[in-house]
């Protein structure tokens, strides 16, 4: 079946799906609101969704990160800086014909559904107003645009701005320096301003694992990668990762962070300057923000400080105004089977919704869109709405369970686990397909199927 599929965005994730759907022998568009593919590992795209700041670099090494079927030459680094990463996408684009089949600068502004005569289409149109039907559609635009600030935030009156906006530290010679977020991007930021600063600070709001980037000359990743067998437990590489942090940074303790409790999983972040920056008293760790008020901030500690710059390393919202009205959107998070699909829309599609610890986020987005590719060339069947919604609430439960409070982790994975549920979900679709060989959903007998998808010759 040939069937007409759109695909929102260029970046990793959308270039990634448009590949599957284009090998697959479907009419694909993509639809990038920019110039480039690349999204946000385009250095100042202006698609006004990157946030590649100039001393950016990948955090799994280079064999982990790529494309199962496209690997970095010879001549990259370990650890792929942002401008690597941009030629990469762009290669891996132009390779696989995805660049001959994207329309730039075609930002899209609504996705509606429309059954027609019966038969469900998806009408696309974009913000110059025009309008195209699709069989199904791919939402790939990325979940790291719209800044997440504190509420403190708008009571600080020196300078301010998300880790988003960041690019370079030399704005900042000889200022205090306040750097809320311990995430990857909140260690490098302070990495890279306290070389400059009067004061660098940075604010740990929840436990942290800080991984070295090495271990015994060998990226950590690629180490922790060999604990990810069929044989091992699903957790081996995580207990690795964690031997590993303990032996090269001992405990987070000493160095200002709170170790995440026994059991209590945590998205881990890899730097390979933050320990020692710390251990040469260029960066202090405070824990936590009670007030602040004017250029004056005070600790949870009780302690205060005044700053001159703030810059707040705090996460991303989720929005998708071109579906309001379709899927809803709570917690930075959308509910989704497997992390992709929305139960009760036949024919729309998400990849790039998830966050690996880990490993590479690319790895993920390719076994994402074969599920989809899967799926619009009638090769397998995806559970009833019923048993799909069933699976959600496991998710959720799942991370209530195993990861602190907060929409922080509600597109979090573990690589190892989601790896081996993808194989086996792709597995049993192929399974459910019905005697028919009709993709989609299927019926249970609690629940009706869904509408039918058009398909055309």
């Amino acid at each position: 079946m040939k069937r007409r599929i759109a695909v929102i965005g260029a970046g990793a994730s959308g270039l990634c799906s448009a590949k599957y759907l284009i090998q697959a022998g479907h009419e694909v568009t993509v639809y990038e609101a920019g110039s480039y593919v690349g999204g946000l590992w385009k250095y100042s795209n202006d698609n006004g969704a990157s946030i590649a700041y100039k001393s950016l670099h990948i955090n799994s090494e280079k064999r982990n990160t790529q494309f199962h079927d496209f690997p970095f030459g010879p001549d990259v680094q370990d650890f792929p800086s942002h401008h690597d990463m941009h030629e990469y996408l762009h290669a891996y684009a132009a390779h696989f014909g995805v660049l001959e089949n994207t329309k730039f600068r075609s930002r899209v502004a609504s996705v509606q559904p429309d059954d027609d005569g019966g038969a469900r289409v998806w009408r696309v149109g974009l913000e110059d107003g025009s309008e195209a039907e699709f069989d199904a559609v791919v939402v790939a635009p990325g979940h790291q645009s719209v800044p997440s600030f504190p509420a403190f935030a708008k009571d600080f009156t020196g300078e301010m701005i998300h880790a988003n906006a960041y690019r370079e530290p030399s704005s900042y010679l000889g200022k205090r320096v306040l750097v809320v977020g311990s995430g990857n991007s909140g260690c490098d930021i302070a990495s890279d301003v306290c070389m400059l600063a009067e004061r660098t600070v940075m604010v740990a709001r929840s436990p942290e694992l800080i991984v070295p980037k090495l271990f015994l000359g060998r990226p950590v990743t690629q180490i922790t990668g060999l604990f990810d067998r069929p044989w091992l437990p699903s957790g081996a590489p995580q207990l690795a990762r964690n031997l590993i942090t303990r032996m090269v940074h001992g405990r987070m303790e000493q160095w200002g962070f709170k170790t995440p409790p026994r059991g209590v999983r945590t998205h881990p972040t890899s730097n390979a300057l933050l320990i020692n920056h710390i251990a040469y008293r260029r960066i202090e760790v405070a824990n936590g923000i009670s007030s602040v008020q004017g250029n004056l901030v005070r600790f949870a500690d009780g302690s205060s400080a005044e700053f001159d710059a703030m810059v707040c390393a705090t996460g991303y919202e989720l929005t998708l105004p071109f579906l309001e009205g379709v899927v809803q959107v709570a917690d930075r998070g959308i509910d989704l089977y497997k992390q992709v699909v929305e139960p009760r829309w036949a024919g729309l599609y998400f990849v790039g919704f998830s966050n690996a610890a880990g490993s590479s986020n690319l790895r993920m987005f390719e076994l994402q869109a074969r599920l989809v590719s899967q799926i619009e060339s009638g090769l397998g069947q995806l559970p009833s709405q019923t048993e799909m919604e069933q699976d959600i609430q496991e998710r959720r439960n799942y991370i209530a369970r195993h990861y602190p409070g907060g929409p922080r982790y509600t597109m979090e994975i573990e690589a190892a686990e989601y790896t081996e549920t993808m194989n086996a979900e792709i597995d049993a679709a192929a399974k459910r397909l019905d005697k028919s060989g009709r993709p989609g959903i299927s019926s249970a007998p609690d629940q009706q199927p869904l509408q039918g998808q058009k398909v055309r010759a």
